[in-house]
């Protein structure tokens, strides 16, 4: 359990690093990058899938949400509200 721990704390620091901020709904934000992951997401892949994603471009101009279920277009605008 505690391997598990340090791994899901690597990878928080990987997106704190990366300029994501965590909001209280259990998200990681970028504003800069225009990307959602959710918590769930982030703890359900490897670390080495989030490095490969951060160094991804964003190129589309659109938000970009990664999550276990897609969410709803109402859920996607409250998201990132505070973002725009």
């Amino acid at each position: 359990m505690i391997e598990f721990d340090f791994v899901e704390m690597n990878k928080h620091q990987l997106l704190k690093d990366n300029s994501y901020v965590e909001d209280d709904r259990d998200f990681f934000i970028s504003k800069k990058e225009k990307r959602v992951f959710s918590f769930g997401r982030i703890n359900k892949e490897s670390i080495a899938w989030l490095e490969e994603e951060l160094k991804q471009p964003n190129t589309t101009g659109e938000w970009q949400f990664y999550c276990n279920v897609d969410p709803s277009e109402g859920l996607r605008a409250d998201i990132i509200s505070p973002y725009l």
